[in-house]
């Protein structure tokens, strides 16, 4: 198991992490694929094979000339247009402004004691990043997913819409069971992500001080006290989000401070304008399998428990009333993923009486059309063409998951036999 020892100081944590992406062939990747503490990452001969990577140490890509060669592939005008109104030095310095008014931003010491300091340690580690891999922080920045898919909305003006979408991903949980809650969860992104996903499986630990909150798995995303959050995405093109908003990677903040359920929900709430990613479709469970589905739109939640033995969410769905209304659910894509979730609560109502390892495997490797769970490129509508890139099955009391990835041929997840891997947190 590969181990982040976090350090105190943001500068140094900085340095920390960049000199064991260095060790692990790993770069700055502005794009989708591995994700670090909020960081894109690719290694280093997948990212140059897909043209985003020229430099050996670090991104040197222009990420206009992508967007506007994307622009022009969708025949977007408007946005064509917008972008070509930019220059990349106009384009990094509108950036640095921006991160420099995130450090000023005053919050409210008594109810958001856990992000005190927090803009300031982060702007510290993104400057020793910076300092290893010797190129400018402000590229640094562009690896991070909020900065990147906040200077595609500011430069396209495309405020309504969730241009850098996150993986369209399913979640199911056996909330009880012989070897305690079992979470299934299936990724669906781009093929061009597989490459960014090569080399994934191995649990990485980041190990804070106790003082900083508890230590917890990428990927997984489960904590020492065996707390798992995990999401999708989900858009509500009918609730615009504010155009200068502070943000906090609210997953980091729930698993570094949340032991149960209920923990996670009360935090939630309090960081609910700030909360990154934001809209998406949450899933939390504790040990104890207590576990609740949080529809987080930009600006508001519902949440979701049930007396059933299993619970699920999957993306592009929000299925209770507040939030349900606010996305809309006339529209085509809508209706796509609303079959995949009616197949999904079908499944799980005649699996989870017996709850095991296996069924939940198949729950996570059905293919009933016209929307399976698991995603092949061939069984899909042109207007959904995100495939199943990963599926592991989770054992938080066991401190085990079993986790697959897709190779290149294409040979999906459900094709393969998964890897057991172990992680533990003393």
């Amino acid at each position: 198991m590969k181990i982040r020892k976090i350090q105190k100081k943001g500068y140094d944590n900085g340095v920390s992490l960049a000199k064991a992406w260095l060790s692990e062939d790993l770069v700055l990747y502005p794009g989708s694929g591995r994700e670090e503490l909020g960081y894109l990452l690719s290694n280093k001969e997948s990212s140059k094979k897909l043209g985003y990577a020229a430099a050996s140490q670090g991104p040197n890509v222009n990420l206009l000339e992508r967007w506007e060669k994307h622009a022009i592939e969708q025949g977007n005008k408007k946005v064509l247009e917008r972008i070509r109104a930019w220059d990349e030095k106009r384009f990094l310095d509108c950036l640095e402004t921006i991160h420099k008014k995130s450090l000023t931003e005053a919050l409210d010491k008594n109810k958001y004691p856990e992000i005190q300091g927090l803009a300031a340690y982060k702007d510290e580690e993104v400057k020793g990043i910076a300092a290893v891999f010797g190129i400018d922080y402000r590229r640094v920045l562009l690896c991070n997913c909020s900065f990147l898919r906040f200077m595609y909305q500011l430069v396209t003006e495309e405020w309504e819409k969730e241009s850098f979408e996150g993986g369209k991903c399913t979640t199911v949980i056996f909330k009880e069971s012989p070897v305690g809650p079992i979470i299934g969860r299936n990724l669906d992104a781009e093929m061009a992500a597989m490459a960014g996903l090569q080399g994934s499986g191995e649990p990485v630990l980041f190990q804070y001080p106790e003082e900083m909150g508890y230590s917890y798995t990428s990927m997984t995303a489960v904590n020492s006290k065996g707390l798992m959050i995990q999401g999708s995405s989900i858009q509500y093109p009918n609730e615009r989000m504010p155009k200068h908003r502070f943000g906090v990677d609210g997953y980091d903040l729930v698993l570094r401070f949340c032991e149960t359920v209920d923990d996670a929900l009360e935090l939630i709430g309090r960081y609910n304008l700030f909360f990154e990613p934001a809209p998406s479709n949450l899933a939390v469970v504790d040990v104890n399998g207590d576990a609740a589905i949080i529809e987080k739109t930009k600006n508001t939640f519902a949440v979701r428990k049930t007396d059933r033995r299993s619970i699920f969410t999957t993306s592009g769905v929000a299925v209770e009333k507040k939030t349900r209304k606010i996305q809309g659910d006339n529209t085509q894509t809508y209706q796509f993923e609303f079959k995949r979730h009616q197949l999904i609560e079908n499944l799980l109502l005649e699996e989870e009486k017996t709850p095991t390892i296996e069924a939940v495997q198949r729950i996570m490797s059905n293919h009933t059309m016209p929307s399976p769970v698991c995603r092949h490129l061939e069984n899909l509508p042109l207007y959904s063409q995100l495939v199943t890139l990963y599926s592991f099955i989770l054992i938080p009391r066991e401190q085990v998951y079993y986790f697959s990835v897709i190779r290149p041929g294409s040979v999906y997840p459900c094709e393969q036999e998964p890897k057991k891997y172990s992680y533990w947190f003393t």
